[in-house]
């Protein structure tokens, strides 16, 4: 991670990578690189670089706690496919607008998740729980029936991803969620949730509503999905 001053940089590891929600100030319905690296003074703006000078992201702020937060350099750049304008500054700036939208303004939101959803064709799983692992969800999908009608292959490496499924499942609860995340603009495009007694029934369930919504989303022949 490069800082305020000229050639000057500080060394870390990323931590996570989480939802804008999670963090204070920080907006919705994006991701974000967690990292180790002090962020100081004059650091938002600036580059987070790996080992071998690769951007991985820009920084966007710090906490307290020493925690450094970085906004994705692919959904940086999947921002020139929008048709909207958005200034790119603090993560808090990345927020979408607090008023509510038309009814037209919604509609034309949807449509846009129904293209993404159609159009892909890959799918990556990533998980937050250490009760929950992608492997689960990934064989719950390959024999979830309907799935294979899809056209869409499970995929290893995020970076070729045309979707991403990230699965948690808040402490003290049977409560599994669910997020499916177009990795261009970091956006969510569906979300849910289910309740199971561990992770092989929450991937069973999960897999099903899946399949049921990407079907829907990719047109009559792929909507008749098998009970």
């Amino acid at each position: 991670m490069f800082c305020g001053l000229a050639w000057s940089a500080s060394k870390g590891i990323i931590s996570a990578l989480r939802l804008a929600d999670e963090v204070p100030g920080a907006g919705q319905g994006y991701r974000l690189l967690q990292f180790t690296a002090p962020v100081s003074g004059g650091a938002s703006g600036g580059p987070l670089a790996d080992s071998n000078g690769n951007l991985l992201g820009i920084i966007t702020k710090g906490m307290e706690a020493g925690a450094g937060f970085a906004v994705p350099i692919e959904a940086v750049i999947g921002l020139s496919d929008g048709t909207g304008k958005l200034a790119l500054g603090s993560g808090g700036a990345l927020q979408m607008p607090s008023s509510q939208p038309s009814p037209s303004s919604a509609a034309a939101v949807s449509s846009r998740s129904q293209d993404i959803l159609r159009a892909a064709r890959t799918v990556y799983v990533a998980s937050r729980s250490m009760y929950f692992t992608p492997d689960s969800l990934e064989r719950a999908l390959a024999g979830q029936k309907g799935f294979d009608a899809l056209g869409l292959s499970l995929v290893k490496d995020m970076r070729v991803a045309d979707m991403v499924i990230t699965i948690d499942r808040p402490l003290f609860t049977y409560t599994f969620t669910y997020s499916v995340t177009d990795p261009k603009t970091s956006r969510v495009r569906d979300s849910s949730k289910v309740t199971a007694i561990d992770g092989g029934a929450a991937a069973a369930r999960i897999a099903k509503q899946l399949v049921t919504s990407w079907a829907k989303a990719r047109g009559p022949e792929a909507a008749k999905v098998p009970n």
